[in-house]
């Protein structure tokens, strides 16, 4: 009964993904209420994740800890977010449907499954599994030619990716004799250190899992999905599939920075992939016009902004970490959700231009717009700016003041970006009225949630913080 219970959250989506699945099929009359039914099975998962007991199961396995218990409650805020602001999207866009709902729920228990679990196989399957549904959720719009082919340079890039994680995986296993990572980490502590193709495999599990997180060089994917995928789903895919994968190359990379630097220098690699993506990302985000396309970018600097925490691999790395991701869930998924909103024509484009104006329009979108921008670009009081400088100050205190400043450097470039956003919002004359908008209650709603969220967290950030510093223990 013990091993069953260490799964609730997880056996918990699931069996309402296919509760909702069953109705669809014998009374479809209820569509309407499926958004309700999924959010309440995701806030159960999210209080089983506060009950469930640590320690391991599943032949240790899976273990919970109050360190991926965090994470996971960042990915359930993330798919609470999207199921909200995907009700009024499904219902102008005439595809509600029960599948959407299910494929969410399963694809955010394949997440805590990757979370939790202690050995790579466990942790390819799992990506595996929540990858097929994120697939489907890309292409969910068939009437929109440019999500099929978003899901289509998705699925190719993302098997890409996998193959790259299996083959790290198998080099890791036959230098090791084990998949599991207290075992890989054991064996390169006896071995003075991981040779040379341990290194390698180690190199291609970050390979994989900087192409989840849309790291530079492994981001060419992100623009174009992001662009196709609908609204509300991209704000779920742009936080919840990069928190996990943050947790996995976490401890990847603790198999190697705390165990021997082997072959590589593990702390320049890290370095060099957050400097790239904070450069890369805040340059190509500047010369968008397109405001999904902007937040594609954008995604990959606040990546990098994450990465510093990981330059030197400390006990208290994945609490600024997580810290990083609450500020990044809140924010991208409120930005997402207005667009979801304002942005009513399937397979458009979201020019910045159209919003010239709407900020008078549609005041409290256009307010909580205005509070995720700010956040992103990390300017107080928000939630934005407690993330980064929990990040900058871990790297100062480790001595990495030079990354900390090419940080803030580029945080001034994003600066202007995204005060553009409010700047067409409220000083620029309105060219048209938006064709056919309807406020949708859900879709305001978890954009307002997650502005007065943001709000509310950087006027008082001590709770939050305390509760991680304390309740979470280092890595």
């Amino acid at each position: 009964m013990s091993t069953l219970w260490s799964i609730a959250p997880e056996m918990t989506l699931c069996a309402v993904g296919v509760l909702v699945l069953l109705l669809e099929a014998f009374t479809p009359h209820l569509r309407r209420s499926f958004t309700v039914l999924s959010s309440l099975g995701v806030v159960a998962a999210a209080w089983l994740t506060t009950r469930v007991p640590a320690g391991t199961s599943w032949e240790g396995l899976i273990e919970w800890t109050p360190l991926t218990s965090g994470f996971a409650l960042v990915v359930l805020l993330s798919a609470l977010l999207g199921l909200l602001a995907s009700e009024g999207y499904l219902r102008r866009e005439g595809i509600l449907a029960g599948e959407y709902h299910a494929l969410l729920l399963w694809c955010t228990a394949g997440l805590l499954l990757m979370l939790r679990a202690t050995e790579l196989l466990t942790v390819f399957v799992a990506l595996e599994t929540l990858s097929l549904a994120l697939y489907a959720l890309c292409a969910f719009n068939r009437k929109a030619k440019v999500g099929t082919e978003a899901a289509i340079k998705y699925f190719l890039m993302g098997a890409f990716a996998s193959a790259f994680v299996l083959y790290g995986i198998a080099l890791l296993y036959g230098e090791t004799a084990s998949t599991r990572f207290a075992a890989i980490g054991l064996a390169f502590t006896a071995g003075g250190g991981p040779t040379v193709l341990a290194s390698l495999g180690v190199l291609l599990l970050v390979v994989g899992f900087g192409f989840k997180m849309s790291l530079v060089p492994f981001h060419a994917w992100s623009p174009d999905t992001y662009q196709g995928a609908p609204s509300p789903f991209v704000g779920f895919l742009s936080v919840a599939p990069k928190a996990a994968s943050a947790l996995v190359l976490i401890r990847v990379l603790d198999l190697v920075m705390g165990k021997g630097l082997g072959s590589f220098d593990w702390s320049a690699i890290v370095a060099v992939l957050a400097v790239a993506s904070m450069v890369v990302g805040n340059l190509f985000a500047l010369v968008q016009k397109d405001l999904k396309r902007m937040l594609a970018y954008s995604g990959i600097a606040h990546m990098g902004y994450l990465l510093i925490a990981l330059v030197t691999l400390t006990p208290d790395s994945p609490q600024a970490v997580l810290v990083y991701l609450l500020a990044y869930a809140l924010m991208n998924a409120g930005a997402f959700a207005v667009v979801s909103v304002l942005f009513t024509r399937s397979g458009e484009q979201h020019l910045i231009s159209d919003l010239a104006g709407w900020g008078f329009r549609f005041p409290w979108l256009a307010l909580a717009l205005t509070v995720c921008m700010l956040s992103l670009g990390g300017i107080p009081p928000t939630l934005g700016f407690i993330g980064k400088y929990v990040v900058f100050i871990h790297a100062v205190r480790n001595g990495d003041l030079w990354i900390a400043v090419v940080g803030v450097l580029t945080s001034l470039i994003g600066v202007f970006y995204y005060l553009r956003v409010v700047y067409t919002l409220y000083m620029r004359p309105e060219e048209h009225a938006p064709e056919g908008t309807f406020l949708p209650a859900w879709g305001g709603t978890a954009a307002v949630v997650a502005a007065v969220a943001l709000l509310v967290l950087g006027i008082l950030p001590g709770p939050i913080l305390e509760w991680v510093w304390q309740s979470i223990p280092g890595f």
